[in-house]
């Protein structure tokens, strides 16, 4: 028979510890609003780098907030029975829980048999839902093989490739040379998105070393 007084003792003392840390932490912080708490008026002029840190750890305090409020619900449903006279028994079987169970997990509502029996390890091979829908990945913007002229995913990623690709710094460019033939752009073209840009892009080019 396990130390029924003992027990009943270690269940109220978690349960203040948890309602006192829950108390003195403002729930963690999470009573403030985040801007309130790293002193920002509003957030929507911070680039999201900056507030990134502050948005982790406003993640993580929910997390242990949500275990807190787990565990104190698992506590108080443990002194639950204890009044109603069926603590001690498995809720799944009604066969009494192991005492060494009980000792070492007061709020424990199965025997061991049975809380085996609910337990099974993770499944590292079943995939989340979403990646029917993502799949095949970037390979869903490859529009060649399809009647589709426009600029596509493919096109972008061999775009950054170009932007990427190392040049000779000797190399003498010529302005009108043709460099890149799908999109039919000139050095001069390149390099810039508005025409607007083209002023600095052929000044640019006007003063390289021939």
């Amino acid at each position: 028979m396990f130390p029924y007084a003992t027990v009943k003792y270690a269940l109220m003392a978690e349960k203040r510890e948890i309602e006192n840390r829950l108390h003195h932490t403002s729930q963690y912080g999470l009573a403030n609003s985040m801007n309130d708490s790293i002193g920002e008026l509003s957030g929507y002029d911070q680039h999201p780098a900056d507030i990134g840190t502050e948005m982790f750890e406003r993640e993580k305090d929910i997390a242990l907030r949500e275990q807190d409020f787990i565990r104190l619900e698992e506590v108080n449903h443990a002194l639950a029975k204890m009044d109603n006279g069926r603590y001690g028994l498995c809720e799944r079987c009604g066969h009494a829980i192991e005492s060494s169970r009980i000792v070492a997990e007061p709020a424990a509502t199965f025997c061991v048999p049975c809380a085996n029996t609910r337990s099974y390890p993770l499944d590292s091979h079943v995939r989340p839902i979403e990646e029917e829908i993502l799949y095949p990945g970037f390979g869903r913007a490859n529009m060649d093989h399809k009647d589709y002229t426009a600029f596509d995913g493919e096109d972008s990623w061999q775009a950054v490739a170009r932007m990427n690709a190392r040049h000779d710094p000797d190399a003498v460019i010529d302005p009108d040379a043709v460099i890149d033939e799908e999109l039919g752009l000139c050095a001069k073209e390149s390099g810039y998105v508005d025409p607007i840009e083209q002023i600095s892009n052929v000044e640019h080019i006007a003063q390289l070393p021939d």
